[in-house]
């Protein structure tokens, strides 16, 4: 039997010099299923195939060997093999693989004298990323041999070693023009902060420049800052754009004060300069121009961010830039106002808001009466922004418009305005309350609810006697927000409204008081016929705390209605753990099997097996398959091998396929075990 299986083995051997790539990769298949740690040189050879379907093979076999990487010493050996490319790629993919591991083989590797193989072992190691290998890769740096010293900078920066950024720095004073471009790039990718005078003196050589201003991007502060917006004058347009996102990236960081010196900086020309580079093929070079531009507050080129509004791809950053451009000369935006179309108008009142453009308040108020809806929406929003008392008129006269959509932007903005100019709105606010339309005195009842005048609490009183719940609704919100001596008896007057709605705010809003006074007429709220109102009123129970409201959420546990059962332990949970347990006890036996669910879920997280002595039968037993479930779980999970017993005799019976298969799971679980 050996015999055969060894002439087998030199059968297949023999079929990898096979003149056809189908025969060799089967031939190594087979090798592989009979085992071919027997077989390494054979091994070897085809780690070094002209196919790379036969590499790959061999490779994969390879790092299944147990002792893989006890061999990361022939693997290295490969690497010196300069007649076949294939097998050096082998090795480095293997080596590459195995990680860590390899990582002495690859060190003494780095001392060899062939200058190939020292980059191929820092390469991979770059690959391999442990940061142990960053010492011997910062002493590289002076290798003799030019794409060595770029190995050694390019892999410092895939490991992020900050530690090497001295070394790098060092290294960049002496090094040739391939080796400045990659300390540059490592050192962006480091992202580490650097003395930008150590970088500066780069910009001279203009090869180099749009590496330079990659990486100020990333490691250089607002010292940086004349240097790259002098690169937007670049006569290349590459070093232009990379000057124009490496700015972007500082600003990230720098706050208000970058954007106080560009806005210094930058003047008409770099204005220009930055228009032209909206053509970039690059979406981030688009970007970074319309932000820096909207930053210059060259106000001329205002009309063209109008139309790249309605771009796609850089519609918003058109947006953003107007609005940059207006806080600086808010005039300029109004300008366009007189020959723009509806859709561009509906843009401008927006950027008229955002940017506080107040001059423009006139034109917004014009917005408002078009025959445009989407102008006149975003018109009330930016009225709403700007705040100015000579927009309350028009407003107001847009909360008796048909459109719902403006009525809700016109109450918002409205309400944004109250707070300040309260005693204006109240006055005209107070004809709204008593109009025919219950929307209209609703929405009046929404803005007088924000506004801190002293006879609007006497108002909103009054609107929980309206005739209309909508208003009534609306009164309940307002006060809720109105913390005050008035605002618990308001809304006890409210809990017992007609409409459920009404009486669930109410009920909502008493638990937001946090007064304990409240608790009473929340109690009442507990025997509401409505089972929103009552599960609202356990839960205010429960953030107005304290021993009666405790009480009583605690006697909410027998309600009927699972849903109120179940926000009573809840609740109950978070106002006293410590009856918790007692309290899900008693509501084991409730009739709602989703309140019995609940509760088994609550004890079981407990971890007091105590409840399973009593009642764990009677829930493996129960009527509802959900419960026998949890039941089952609790116990295996408790009792551990106590459960088999239990769980084996309700097998025994049980009718309800997921219920068995989950009985099933949990004993072959136990017995697996034992």
């Amino acid at each position: 039997m050996q015999g055969k299986i060894v002439d087998k083995r030199r059968e297949l051997e023999d079929r990898l010099a096979a003149q056809e790539e189908e025969l060799r990769l089967q031939g190594l298949k087979e090798l592989g299923r009979l085992g071919i740690g027997e077989s390494l040189p054979a091994l070897y050879r085809a780690l070094g195939d002209e196919s790379w379907r036969v590499r790959k093979e061999a490779v994969d076999l390879f790092l299944a060997l147990p002792a893989a990487t006890s061999l990361c010493g022939e693997i290295c050996e490969h690497l010196h093999s300069q007649d076949n490319a294939g097998l050096r790629n082998a090795a480095v993919e293997i080596l590459t693989r195995i990680g860590r591991p390899s990582l002495p083989v690859l060190l003494e590797e780095l001392t060899c004298q062939d200058h190939d193989v020292r980059k191929f072992a820092l390469d991979i190691l770059g690959e391999i990323g442990d940061p142990d290998a960053a010492p011997a890769m910062v002493r590289s740096l002076a290798d003799e041999d030019d794409n060595v010293r770029a190995a050694a900078a390019e892999n410092l920066g895939k490991l992020r070693s900050v530690e090497a950024v001295p070394a790098l720095l060092d290294a960049l004073e002496q090094a040739d023009l391939l080796l400045r471009f990659t300390i540059l790039e490592a050192l962006g990718q480091i992202g580490a902060k650097v003395p930008v005078d150590r970088l500066l003196p780069l910009g001279a050589d203009r090869m180099v420049r749009k590496a330079l201003f990659d990486c100020l991007g990333r490691v250089g502060g607002l010292e940086a800052l004349p240097v790259l917006v002098a690169g937007l004058d670049d006569e290349m347009r590459n070093v232009r754009e990379a000057a124009t996102v490496a700015l972007i990236g500082i600003g990230r960081q720098g706050g208000a004060d970058f954007w106080r010196q560009f806005a210094e900086l930058a003047g008409p020309s770099r204005a220009d300069a930055l228009v032209e580079l909206l053509s970039s093929t690059s979406e981030a070079v688009r970007h970074a121009a319309l932000t820096l531009l909207g930053a210059c507050g060259e106000t001329r080129h205002a009309r063209h961010l109008l139309t790249l509004s309605e771009d796609g791809a850089l519609g918003e950053a058109a947006i953003q830039a107007l609005t940059a451009m207006g806080r600086h000369a808010p005039c300029s935006l109004t300008e366009l106002w007189p020959e723009a179309d509806n859709r561009t108008r509906t843009c401008l009142a927006y950027v008229i808001g955002a940017a506080q453009c107040r001059p423009g308040c006139g034109l917004l108020i014009e917005g408002l009466g078009s025959d445009d809806l989407d102008l006149r929406l975003m018109s009330a929003r930016a009225l709403g922004e700007l705040g100015e008392t000579v927009a309350f008129s028009p407003l107001v006269a847009a909360l008796q418009e048909p459109s719902e959509e403006l009525r809700r932007e016109a109450t918002q903005a409205l309400s944004r305005m109250a707070a300040s100019a309260a005693t204006e709105v109240v006055g005209m606010l107070r004809p709204l309350v008593s109009e025919a339309d219950p929307g209209l005195r609703a929405a009046a009842i929404r803005i007088l609810g924000v506004c801190a005048a002293p006879e609007v609490g006497g108002m909103l009183h009054f609107a929980l006697k309206d005739e209309a719940a909508e208003v009534r609704r609306a009164a309940v919100r307002a006060i809720e927000a109105r913390p005050g001596a008035e605002q618990v008896t308001s809304l006890m007057l409210a809990l017992t409204d007609e409409d459920a709605d009404v009486r669930r705010l109410a009920a909502e809003a008493l638990g937001a008081s946090g007064e304990q006074t409240a608790v009473s007429a929340l109690e009442l709220a507990l025997k509401d016929e409505d089972i929103w109102v009552r599960a609202a009123a356990v839960r205010s129970l429960g953030r107005i705390g304290g021993a009666e409201a405790g009480r009583l959420v605690e006697g909410a546990l027998g309600d009927p209605v699972g849903l109120i059962a179940i926000a009573a332990l809840e609740t109950l949970g978070q106002l006293d753990p410590g009856r918790l347990e007692s309290a899900a006890m008693l509501a084991l036996r409730h009739a709602d099997e989703e309140v019995v669910n609940s509760a088994i879920q609550l004890l079981a997280g407990s971890g007091n097996r105590a409840w399973l002595e009593t009642s764990g039968s009677d829930l493996l037993n129960h009527r509802h398959w959900e419960v026998r479930l949890n039941a089952a779980r609790a116990m295996a999970a408790l009792l551990g091998a106590g459960a088999v017993a239990p769980l084996e005799a309700r097998l025994l019976i049980e009718g309800e396929d997921l219920v068995r298969q989950e009985l099933q799971d949990l004993l072959l679980d136990y017995r697996s075990v034992s």
